[in-house]
């Protein structure tokens, strides 16, 4: 018996290496790192200590720095490809040492980059699609049927992955959750003919497993047959390798289910009578220490392996990612309740407890295998940023190496267009132009200034009309239905004045119970805010109401050219005697974007000034935004302010308007601090970079 690989052999390895060699010839390869006590130990055990030399090639080494993890995992697919033009894949290998950070982005890229690969690292069982599914199943049945936990389930289902149906029952359960029971979901589903409507009565069958007692045997059997709801799609013609994978990995996934099963069972007191709940924890219990394998028998593939994996590879190259400090080396704190000193007191007395010291020497000889497992070369790399920015700390394994640091290659897809410059994104087609007329025929302020912003998110928001997930219950209370509370608030109070306390109170119930917002100390910390700022507003006297006559909530549709009209609605305008009128917006967001109003660019203020004069008959002289959140803030402009280029606002507008009917939407926002909130950015997907300085000395 032939042992490597050890860097500690604690007493319990000892005693089994004791009775190993009490029957075969026992031969143990130590590290360089080993303890002199360890050795000690093993010598006095019967072992004689043997030096071993050889011969060491010692590998070329390139140190790699990425802007980011992402572009560091692409310059590693890169110079893959650069390396497979003389050699084949099986003479890679990719050493990873944060395998959570750095496993999931390799895979995506190298399949992206048509690398082939395998990756020897296990994966838990209860984190498989098909486990979860089954699992999430019992597990919703339990929980009464949330709607919550059941629709995670249903979105695991095979075969239902581009349903539509799924798609509004989603939407249809996010509105109205927190809510349980199969009977109210199945009602939600759009078409009660479908498919989705038998899945659902599929899982009515567990109901009856609450009542049931048994033995762990029974109740073994009984889940065995849990994997008849897992109906993967059933194979058409040739399938690609990929697809072929994910087949095997769920009948892999299944069949150590069953395996829960039994040994769950083989836990329990095989003659006692017990629920289902205490045999679903043993049998939970379980599968959470179920690692799940999958053989990969291709040959030609480049070697994905994790630092410890790897001390049994010898590959002519080899990548090492991730050299920043607290990924390689691992950072070990000493424990609180657990020090060093305490430790290094129980290994005098022979009681044997690992050290800070001991970890640190491990993560130096991992990575010393590391670097002799290539025997040309070995490249190291690492990011300098982290992704919120943040400079990291390269590791301090890279001293070691005096050769110069090389900065990543930007890499991008091949050009879909010939030589020369693309064409800017757009519509062209005549049928779909002349749709684009039709809906533009009516078009409102905020609709035009979303197109200023940036044209794709007037697109993707105002044409293509994409439907935002509902929020979920925590998150209902948005800053746009608080705006909405406070305009109705406001607009009924103008109208018929009253204490304001009560009609919030009355309004805020009200919208409450219509859009399912759940009771909670983040909904009355709200509902308090904005109870204080409208009656701050209500106090304030900066806008005598005596000597003016107020209207509210004033639709107008206002024709602007020969095929144009612009729609929109004010939330307040007050007369004078003298038909001089003063126009008021009220917007419940931060004072700083209250107040970049100020700078005129947008076209809310003049066009509602416009739709004032044409739609009302009046003469504005006074145009204000009021911001009310957090303290009550006048914004705006008397008719001597008013910007000059106002005056040409209606052929600014329609200037726009052709750009829109002329299916102008490439991705291209005025001011890219607004991406944060736009609702496409995900398709979009812009990149925003700054430009590089060129001259020598900037």
């Amino acid at each position: 018996v032939w042992l490597n690989g050890f860097h500690t052999l604690p007493d319990p390895e000892l005693a089994v290496i004791d009775a190993i060699a009490r029957h075969a010839d026992v031969t143990i390869a130590l590290a360089e790192d080993a303890t002199e006590a360890m050795c000690a130990r093993l010598v006095a055990m019967g072992f004689p200590e043997e030096p071993f030399t050889r011969a060491r090639t010692f590998a070329a080494i390139a140190k790699v720095r990425a802007s980011s993890i992402e572009r560091e995992v692409e310059e590693i697919a890169r110079r893959v490809l650069e390396q497979a033009k003389g050699r084949p894949f099986r003479e890679m290998g990719i050493i990873v040492r944060s395998a959570d950070t750095y496993v999931p982005l390799l895979r995506a890229t190298l399949e992206r980059f048509g690398i082939p690969a395998r990756f020897y690292f296990e994966t838990d069982t209860e984190r498989h699609p098909a486990t979860r599914f089954l699992t999430g199943a019992v597990d919703a049945m339990l929980g009464g049927w949330d709607h919550a936990a059941t629709l995670q389930v249903l979105r695991l289902t095979p075969r239902f992955s581009g349903s539509a149906t799924l798609d509004r029952l989603d939407f249809a359960v996010r509105e109205q959750i927190p809510n349980a029971g199969l009977g109210s979901l199945k009602a939600l589903v759009p078409n009660p003919e479908s498919r989705l409507v038998r899945l659902i009565d599929s899982l009515r069958t567990l109901e009856e497993w609450r009542s049931f007692e048994m033995t762990p045997a029974d109740w073994a059997a009984r889940f065995r047959t849990l994997r008849n709801l897992f109906r993967p799609a059933r194979p058409q013609g040739d399938e690609d390798r990929a697809l072929a994978l994910e087949w095997r990995s769920q009948a892999a996934a299944l069949d150590l289910l069953d395996e829960a099963f039994d040994e769950a069972a083989q836990a329990l007191d095989p003659q006692r009578l017990i629920g289902l709940a205490e045999y679903w924890r043993a049998t939970k219990s379980v599968l959470r220490l179920k690692p799940l394998r999958l053989e990969d028998g291709r040959r030609n593939v480049v070697h994905v392996l994790s630092a410890h994996e790897a001390r049994q590879w010898v590959l002519p190259v080899v990548f090492i990612c991730g050299m920043v400090e607290k990924q390689f080396p691992q950072f070990h704190p000493q424990d609180p309740f657990f020090p060093d000193a305490a430790r290094c007191s129980l290994n005098a007395a022979r009681i044997r407890v690992r050290t800070v010291a001991e970890f640190e020497r491990e993560e130096r000889a991992l990575f010393d295998s590391a670097i002799a497992r290539a025997k040309m070369l070995a490249t190291l790399s690492y990011p300098e940023f982290d992704a919120r920015g943040d400079r990291l700390l390269p590791s301090r394994f890279l001293e070691d190496f005096a050769v110069p640091v090389e900065d990543a290659r930007t890499i991008r897809p091949q050009p879909r267009y010939p030589a020369g410059i693309p064409a800017a994104p757009a519509i062209r087609t005549p049928v779909m132009l002349s749709v684009l007329k039709e809906r533009t025929a009516r078009i409102s302020p905020s609709a035009l200034e979303s197109f200023l912003q940036c044209p794709f998110q007037y697109f993707g928001t105002r044409q293509l009309r994409l439907k935002l997930p509902p929020k979920r219950p925590e998150d209902r209370l948005s800053f746009l239905l608080q705006g909405n509370i406070v305009h109705d608030v406001l607009a009924e109070w103008y109208a018929q004045p009253q204490e304001i306390g009560p009609l919030f109170h009355r309004i805020f119930e009200r919208i409450s119970e219509e859009q399912h917002i759940p009771n909670g100390y983040h909904t009355e910390r709200l509902r308090n805010a904005m109870l204080q700022d409208l009656e701050r507003f209500a106090c304030d006297q900066s806008w005598p109401r005596l000597g003016f006559t107020s209207q509210q909530e004033l639709e107008f549709v206002s024709p602007l050219g020969d095929s144009l009209e612009i729609s929109g609605r004010i939330d307040r305008i007050d007369t004078a005697r003298d038909g001089t009128a003063r126009i008021v917006d009220y917007k419940y967001s931060a004072v700083q974007r209250v107040k970049e109003k100020k700078n005129g660019k947008g076209l809310q203020a003049p066009l509602y000034l416009l739709a004032a004069e044409k739609t009302f008959g009046v003469r504005p002289v006074r145009m204000f935004f009021i911001g009310l959140k957090g303290g009550v803030e006048y914004v705006g402009w008397d008719e001597g302010e008013f910007p000059a280029e106002w005056q040409s606002t209606s052929d600014r507008v329609l200037r726009i308007v052709e750009q829109i009917r002329g299916g102008v939407l490439a991705p291209a926002p005025a001011d890219t601090g607004n991406c944060y909130f736009c609702d496409v950015r995900d398709v979009c997907r812009i990149e925003t970079v700054k430009p590089r300085a060129v001259e020598e000395g900037a």
